[in-house]
């Protein structure tokens, strides 16, 4: 891994975990990605877009998700796009995140997975040791 930030978890925060295997990069979120947390996320997410690598995002951490987050995976996707880049969410089944997602419609939209080993392989990525840790 390249890179990992993390920090301490209070409830309404956002931990942020990222780290880079070959060409893709791996962030991981845990908490509630909402409008007091989403700023920091969008920096990660910029910073890891002008890496050119394409991003898996994990959010099978997340214990809730406003609005603002789905907005953000739909700039990240655009962005990522106009890079010739990929973002793939992984939802591991997480309701917290499906609903919102299922809901706005924007699941049709997004590249979605079930497990970051279904990124992967979505991503022709064959590597293993991606996940960063199991204690995310």
């Amino acid at each position: 891994m390249s890179e990992t930030t993390e920090r301490a978890l209070r409830p309404g925060d956002l931990a942020i975990r990222c780290g880079a295997v070959g060409s893709l990069v791996l962030v991981r979120l845990r908490g509630a990605l909402d409008l007091a947390t989403a700023g920091e996320l969008a920096e990660v997410l910029a910073t890891q877009l002008r890496t050119g690598r394409d991003i898996v995002l994990d959010c099978t951490g997340l214990d809730f998700m406003a609005v603002v987050g789905m907005s953000l995976m739909i700039d990240t996707h655009r962005a990522a796009h106009v890079r010739k880049q990929k973002l793939i969410v992984v939802t591991g089944g997480n309701r917290a995140v499906l609903r919102p997602l299922r809901v706005a419609r924007v699941d049709v939209m997004l590249r979605l997975a079930g497990t970051i080993d279904d990124a992967c392989a979505q991503l022709g990525y064959a590597g293993g040791g991606l996940a960063l840790g199991a204690s995310g």
